[in-house]
């Protein structure tokens, strides 16, 4: 069967604010002028990058127009993985505060996993993935980010106070309601943000094509949503199908921020793949993964960066399969001997067609070898790798050591140089010194050309 063509998608909420910003006449409209608020800009660890400014500007476009009740209480932000769309939920949590006076915020999502790690974003100030400035403070009034699993009934000034759970929980406590659980009763009595992360899995009963609302997950959060005119619904996603007929239906209208894999990689933010090698056995990918890794931070060496640290993700399609392959990399490793790598590499250069792989090892002719093998048996020693195997439930952060180790992997204290994980990795996990993923026991090795 022929593949569908992709085609080209309106969306109109896209098209009327760009509209709307490009309208000189429009110049002294208070929300036509409206910049990057203080109240974020010193409070965000990260300061936002220009096209989150954008999606913050089209979000307050929407929220400041007469009809935001009715025509702009669901919104989705369609962005690329790995740019930032958790900063960009942080700003507007403190947006949503301060202009209009939400302390209730509701996080969902499906798996453990991203809850977890948005634990250690919104909530745990010694985390280094920590999004918030400390102390948190807005015109002068500390503000303190709560976790609760219900919402008071009466608010304390200056508390915003967030929920994380997953949809299959939340579900589940509202339909059968328990003590100190949250109730559909509770939701109406207080206004309150629904944020719904990797918002491509609230689509099941859209994409059934069957009435399933008493069971589709999406339904919950509509009559979350729905329980009080003042909520709001906002959805964050990178993988959505919008060129399925019934999910485009469903947010043609809801749309108010694109930015898609192709912009993020254009404007410099993305590091771009390329496939490398195909049709190696895993030895020869794995040691050909060990020395462009090695590479890379000796350049970086040489060009100041003391500090950097190149990830391998060795990925499996079965548990056994990657226990083996960890196993079987730590007796490479250990086994290595000057002469092994020197006829290695003289072989690659005469048989690769990787102009990296090439360009690494010309290099490499011109170093010490026994140097050489010294520091990658003390650089990938067993201590410097990790083997996380995910469950279908949990994904590749469901082990919460695993996760602590697998959140931190950009910070220098942090030891591990290789990742050995059976796990789809599209979800809840961007690592930015990730630069190479080898399929074991397959054809692929995928390497980041920048």
């Amino acid at each position: 069967m022929a593949k569908k063509k992709a085609r080209g998608l309106v969306l109109p909420i896209v098209h009327e604010i760009n509209d709307y910003t490009s309208d000189f006449l429009k110049n002294d409209e208070p929300r036509h002028a409206f910049v990057y608020p203080d109240y974020i800009k010193h409070n965000l660890k990260h300061q936002l990058r220009d096209y989150q400014k954008q999606a913050l500007y089209n979000l307050n476009y929407t929220q400041k127009d007469a009809t935001v009740d009715t025509r702009f209480n669901q919104l989705l932000f369609h962005m690329a993985t790995g740019s930032g769309k958790t900063d960009v939920m942080a700003a507007d949590m403190l947006y949503f505060y301060h202009e209009f006076g939400y302390q209730n915020f509701l996080f969902v999502v499906n798996t453990n996993a991203v809850i977890a790690k948005t634990r250690e974003n919104m909530l745990n100030v010694q985390s280094p993935k920590y999004l918030f400035s400390q102390p948190l403070s807005i015109d002068g009034t500390t503000i303190e980010l709560r976790e609760v699993t219900r919402f008071p009934t009466n608010s304390e000034p200056g508390v915003i106070y967030l929920r994380l759970t997953t949809i299959q929980t939340l579900a589940n406590e509202l339909q059968t309601p328990r003590e100190n659980g949250l109730t559909y009763d509770d939701l109406e009595k207080q206004k309150l943000i629904i944020l719904a992360d990797e918002a491509h899995h609230f689509s099941a009963g859209t994409k059934s094509k069957v009435d399933q609302k008493n069971r589709a997950w999406e339904y919950v959060l509509d009559r979350i949503r729905q329980s009080n005119k003042a909520n709001r619904q906002l959805e964050f996603t990178a993988t959505i199908d919008l060129n399925n007929d019934f999910i485009y239906e469903k947010y043609r209208d809801k749309v108010i921020f694109q930015y898609d894999l192709k912009e993020f990689q254009n404007a410099g933010y993305s590091k771009k793949i390329a496939r490398l090698q195909a049709n190696a056995d895993d030895s020869e990918k794995m040691l050909n993964a060990v020395l462009l890794s090695q590479y890379r931070k000796r350049m970086a060496i040489q060009a100041g960066v003391l500090d950097f640290k190149p990830v391998i993700l060795f990925k499996s399609n079965k548990i056994d399969v990657s226990k083996a392959a960890r196993d079987q990399f730590l007796t490479i490793n250990d086994q290595l001997t000057a002469e092994d790598i020197a006829q290695f590499i003289t072989k690659q250069l005469q048989t690769t067609q990787s102009s990296t792989l090439r360009q690494a090892y010309t290099y490499y002719q011109t170093v010490d070898m026994g140097s050489l093998v010294r520091e990658l048996q003390r650089d990938f020693q067993p201590l410097n790798t990790i083997n996380v195997n995910d469950t279908s439930s949990n994904g590749i952060l469901g082990n919460l050591n695993d996760l602590r180790n697998l959140n931190t992997l950009e910070e220098p204290s942090n030891p591990f140089r290789a990742i050995f994980a059976v796990a789809k990795l599209s979800e809840g996990w961007d690592v930015l010194n990730l630069y190479d993923i080898v399929r074991i026991g397959g054809a692929t090795y995928y390497s980041n050309t920048n």
